[in-house]
């Protein structure tokens, strides 16, 4: 893994990513795929934490994207699950 780091995602990769996403995904789980349209949605709910939205790339090119998002757990309430 020589030539390969982690850095924060650039406004600039977005296009990219969201390709490498749609690529990965597609055809996986059903025809076609969704993955990447959510990932470009989530980026601007309040959520998002862009300071925590990361790309991989190796020898300069882009190879893996994590991203997070801010969530709450909610207790249990009359054997239901709520998130």
């Amino acid at each position: 893994m020589e030539n390969t780091i982690i850095r924060l995602e650039k406004e600039e990769d977005y296009r990219e990513t969201e390709n490498l996403i749609r690529e990965s995904f597609w055809n996986v789980y059903r025809p076609g795929c969704s993955e990447h349209y959510v990932m470009h949605v989530l980026r601007d709910d309040p959520a998002f934490i862009p300071e925590l939205d990361f790309v991989m790339e190796q020898d300069g090119k882009l190879i893996g994207q994590n991203m997070f998002m801010k969530t709450a757990s909610v207790p249990m309430t009359a054997g239901l699950f709520l998130c």
